[in-house]
């Protein structure tokens, strides 16, 4: 009775199975439900072309919180000869916030490839969105290996910690065991999954229509994380299995790989969470009233019981700064970065990945964008001055990314393939062009960016770097067209930059008052 009972219960098993394998293959077959794909097969004027799939990471996030993206692009099916296909890999960056997609470096590569290389044609596809990392991008390697690819760009790995599957998302989470992700990731491909994940966000709408979602953002981080805890080696060895994966991808297929490494503010961007919060503000105030020999006691006394507290770090490298002790403050700006408990920019740590991985896989160059990016900065301290808040670049930053590439690019055998090189021109040559009330209106934008970052308490670097953009702003405004100044003002932008100095400290504000009265008289 038992083993019939037990037959019995296996068959109802298999049984279900195949219903739910029936029922997915239909699906399937009618093409019902999004697509999991990046690019789809379509035809335009009689010729097939593969077009980007929008709603692609749909997947990798619950439904309040999914990304769509922002890149309409296709390509040819069939490629030409003379064509060079050239894959960039990533998120935020690539798509140029929190300036507009024509400023990232995937479009000056568009445009630089060509000027340098003018026998070949170069097809720069961008496949950036925001908040992914490499878990996701380790399934759009594996489409791309189909597309005939010349090159594929990874600029990645910021978002290891808060992306889909990271430790410390608010999306999907099921751990950090990379088997039990690779899994979820499998069945989210599912139409059936897709479906159910539908009727459960319309129940859950149905239930309580009248709570509010919270949008999608960096405030949602809530749990911290240190560099001692577990969760933290296990993301990095994620990372680096991620990596190898796409390389391996990639050696299979024969495709050339260029890995960059990643650059973020260490200057300008203090530390979202810490050990030690309580201790800095003292510390803070008197580097502000010019005593740096007790402030640098205090921080020091304060780091022996406390080694691994960011904002100290962070503290000790602007006194070091202010004295001119440069080799000093970037150690100690770069620790503050590394030891940031809501680890928003890649530590030390996944750099030295990124070269590790590059230096032992077959076919996978390097770009020193970090060491680029530190040679351009003052005193060699990576600042505002590239990066626009905490890791995207600037515009001239984007230019900076673009042109380190192809200069990596044409010190390797890959350059030999397209033929003679021609020099590159300067930054004039390939700057995108937009209107500047558009410029202004994305500066407002990165204001009320920055004022949302989770801050328990709002640091002086905050207020620093918000007293700047508005600065800016003041600059900027006489120099509209009249019809663009009445619509700055009939949208609220005067309004808004009034706000903004409520939240700057009590010292920087009569100057930008002053001078924002005075624009206010003359618009």
């Amino acid at each position: 009775m038992q083993r019939r009972a037990l037959a019995l219960n296996l068959l109802s098993a298999l049984a279900g199975l195949g219903l739910l394998a029936g029922v997915e293959g239909i699906l399937q077959l009618c093409d019902v439900g999004p697509s999991p794909r990046l690019f789809a097969l379509a035809e335009t004027g009689g010729e097939k072309v593969y077009t980007a799939n929008r709603d692609v990471a749909y997947r990798f996030f619950q439904h309040p919180y999914r990304r769509s993206s922002p890149l309409a692009q296709s390509f040819a099916a069939d490629k030409a000869p003379e064509v060079v296909r050239v894959f960039a890999l990533g998120a935020s960056t690539l798509v140029g916030f929190p300036h507009p997609v024509s400023a990232a470096f995937p479009h000056y590569l568009a445009k630089m490839l060509p000027a340098a290389y003018p026998e070949r044609h170069f097809e720069v596809i961008n496949c950036g969105i925001t908040a992914l990392n490499t878990f996701c991008l380790v399934d759009f390697m594996r489409e791309i290996a189909d597309y005939d690819p010349d090159l594929v760009i990874l600029y990645t790995g910021h978002n290891e910690f808060m992306g889909p599957y990271g430790v410390t998302t608010p999306f999907v989470r099921v751990g950090n065991d990379r088997t039990m992700i690779r899994f979820l990731m499998l069945l989210q491909r599912s139409r059936i999954y897709y479906y159910l994940g539908e009727l459960i966000a319309y129940l859950q709408s149905w239930a309580q229509p009248e709570e509010e979602t919270a949008s999608f953002g960096l405030h949602l981080a809530r749990e911290e994380i240190g560099p001692l805890d577990a969760g933290y080696s296990r993301t990095a060895e994620n990372f680096r299995a991620n990596l190898e994966e796409i390389a391996l991808i990639a050696a299979e297929h024969e495709i050339p790989l260029l890995f960059s490494t990643l650059v973020a503010n260490l200057k300008d961007f203090h530390p979202l969470r810490s050990e030690c919060d309580a201790a800095t503000p003292t510390i803070e105030a008197l580097t502000a009233a010019g005593h740096w020999a007790e402030a640098e006691r205090q921080a020091r006394n304060a780091l022996r019981e406390n080694p691994y507290c960011a904002n100290l770090h962070f503290t000790l490298g602007r006194q070091h700064y202010l004295r001119g002790e440069y080799g000093e403050a970037k150690a100690a700006f770069t620790r503050a970065r590394d030891m940031d408990r809501l680890p928003f920019r890649a530590p030390t740590l996944f750099n030295q990945i990124l070269r590790e991985v590059a230096a032992s896989s077959n076919g996978v160059l390097l770009c020193e964008v970090e060491a680029a990016f530190s040679a351009a900065s003052p005193h060699g301290i990576v600042g505002s001055e590239l990066i626009s808040e905490y890791v995207h670049p600037t515009v001239f930053g984007h230019y900076l990314i673009a042109r380190t590439m192809v200069e990596t690019l044409a010190a390797s055998p890959l350059a030999g393939q397209w033929g003679a090189s021609s020099a590159l021109g300067n930054y004039e040559d390939y700057r995108p062009s937009y209107p500047p009330l558009e410029e202004v209106w994305r500066r407002n934008d990165l204001m009320l960016f920055l004022k949302r970052m989770p801050y328990n308490v709002p640091p002086a670097a905050l207020s620093r770097r918000l007293a700047e953009l508005i600065a800016a702003q003041v600059a900027a405004l006489p120099h509209l067209q009249e019809a663009e100044r009445r619509q700055f003002i009939k949208r609220g932008g005067l309004r808004f930059l009034r706000r903004m100095l409520e939240e700057l400290h009590i010292g920087d504000r009569p100057p930008l008052q002053r001078a924002l009265a005075e624009i206010s008289s003359v618009l």
